[in-house]
């Protein structure tokens, strides 16, 4: 949807707070499946029912959405092989919009999976935790991704399963 402000005005018309989550779910999902340009207008989108005027999505909200999104991720990976790059990009434009912190970000992908930590088992959570300190570091360069890591307290080798051998973390866990 290219006209955030009629998604806006339709998701105001729909009054169900209860079904965002859901809708975030939805959307994140189907992103897996579309261009870059299409991911690129749906992180807009987030950003602005978050904190462009409309106030429409809640920190929790989207949390949950993004939880149900992580608990679907192994399937959505077998339609959609870099669906946790995807996935990664997303989380990492949310912290960048201050949207979330990366603290945040580790707690969903931690506990993420169809059992909490099943994603961390599977090597999954290492690949989507990669992605967005790829992203960030791209986007923000060193010095802010250095300020994030330093600030949320995580152990990257927490994200990593002792059977791996090598990760998307490696890069990471040096600096």
């Amino acid at each position: 949807a290219k006209d955030e402000k009629e998604v806006a005005l339709c998701i105001e018309e729909l009054n169900a707070p209860s079904f965002y989550p859901s809708l975030v779910s939805l959307w994140v999902n189907d992103s897996f499946e579309r261009k870059d340009m299409e991911r690129e207008l749906l992180a807009k989108l987030f950003v602005g029912l978050y904190n462009g005027g409309y106030n429409l999505l809640s920190k929790p909200q989207l949390i949950e959405g993004l939880s149900s999104v992580l608990a679907s991720l192994e399937d959505a990976l077998s339609d959609s092989p870099r669906a946790a790059e995807y996935l990664g990009r997303l989380l990492a434009r949310f912290v960048v919009e201050k949207i979330l912190v990366l603290q945040d970000v580790g707690k969903l992908i931690e506990e993420g999976g169809e059992e909490p930590g099943h994603l961390v088992q599977e090597g999954i959570a290492a690949d989507v935790l990669g992605a967005v300190l790829e992203w960030i570091k791209t986007e923000k360069g060193d010095s802010f991704l250095k300020e994030a890591k330093t600030s949320s307290n995580l152990k990257l080798e927490d994200f990593r399963p002792q059977h791996l051998k090598r990760s998307k973390l490696d890069a990471f866990m040096l600096t």
